[in-house]
């Protein structure tokens, strides 16, 4: 079976790929560096030629409510009248928890109007909608961060391992579609701001978490349950516990310094953050820049890799991750970029350390 995945390099695409190549299947990556512009439409009639499924777990350029509305709905629009065309016999769209349920919120209501374009289409269809996984948690964290202090809305949350939502989708996407929209969550709830800082704990990173009423989560005020799947939800088997033993693995060969990586950590086209610093796998080799967007101090290790290129998952700015130049505001300032050197499997970023800490 041929099943293309609209956003095959990102967190659940990339996952769903190995997945569905491992049972066997022909599986096409589609994303900008294959070809394949699902703005535009540009790749797409080749790209869908004998696909039987197709997966969209493409993600908007950013969060704000204009640029997210229009890449999904237009996007959305584009990737359906080319299956329609192609005679694509079932179109799985990666949705999330609180789609519909979270007027604040620009984003949230973007991924309706894309559910619901989904929907009214011709295209046989099977909607996921998905809580949070545990890979975003830590971006949660960045965007609520003022100072040095997270300041987390009193409100529960029912994240899961983004391995559980690739299962999921792999087993959806070669069966029947269900013409309806299901919902997929972690297998137990927590109080935000305490799941905050358990993540923030492992990483030995000093930020402390405080509740605050006033909070908002990406700019939208959140109900108490905006953020929990609902009871007919089916729910994933990795519980956090397990998982956050698991990303933060022991050292290998020693205990790695600041700064220091196992290049068996980086595939290719990834990102691996290493505190202040983020770490790029791309065409050409390692590079190095500043973790975080010069604009509103976005995660740019949450961000889309396009070749050369990243792009803030906060408001679209994009950067050389080589040069760390402005390639698309709002940002102004560039990246500071390093050297990366490598002694077989381990990676060093050369960090410069600044004149005042070394007198």
């Amino acid at each position: 079976m041929k099943i293309v995945v609209i956003g095959g390099s990102g967190c659940i695409g990339s996952r769903l790929v190995a997945l569905l190549t491992r049972e066997g299947h022909e599986v096409l990556a589609a994303s900008r560096r294959t070809g394949v512009d699902i703005v535009t439409g540009a790749g797409l009639a080749q790209a869908l030629a004998g696909a039987e499924v197709v997966v969209d777990a493409a993600n908007a350029p950013s969060f704000e409510d204009a640029a997210a509305t229009s890449f999904f709905t237009t996007s959305t629009r584009t990737l359906l009248a080319a299956e329609a065309a192609a005679g694509v016999g079932h179109h799985v769209l990666v949705s999330l928890v609180g789609a519909g349920s979270v007027p604040d919120s620009g984003y949230f209501r973007a991924k309706e109007a894309q559910e619901r374009l989904v929907a009214a289409s011709a295209v046989p269809f099977t909607i996921v909608r998905a809580t949070q996984v545990f890979e975003f948690l830590e971006a949660i964290a960045d965007s609520a961060t003022r100072g040095g202090t997270v300041h987390a809305p009193p409100v529960h949350i029912q994240p899961m391992a983004a391995d559980d939502v690739a299962r999921t989708l792999a087993r959806l996407a070669i069966g029947a579609p269900l013409n309806r929209t299901i919902e997929v969550g972690g297998p137990e709830p927590f109080y935000l701001d305490a799941l905050i800082q358990r993540v923030l704990g492992a990483r030995r990173d000093p930020r402390t978490v405080v509740l605050d009423r006033t909070a908002a989560y990406f700019g939208a005020m959140l109900g108490d349950r905006s953020l929990v799947a609902g009871d007919e939800a089916e729910l994933g088997e990795m519980r956090f516990g397990e998982w956050l033993e698991g990303a933060t693995p022991a050292p290998r060969g020693g205990p790695l310094r600041e700064h220091e990586f196992r290049l068996s950590d980086l595939a290719p086209g990834a990102v691996l953050l290493l505190g202040d610093v983020a770490v790029f796998s791309v065409e050409g080799g390692l590079c190095a820049t500043q973790a975080r967007c010069t604009h509103r101090q976005g995660p740019l290790s949450e961000g889309t890799i396009d070749g050369s290129t990243v792009i803030c998952p906060l408001h679209g700015a994009c950067f050389n991750v080589w040069t760390g130049a402005v390639l698309r505001g709002p940002a102004t300032q560039p990246l500071k970029t390093y050297a990366v050197t490598v002694e077989g499997d381990l990676g060093r970023v050369e960090v410069p350390v600044p004149q005042e800490a070394a007198w």
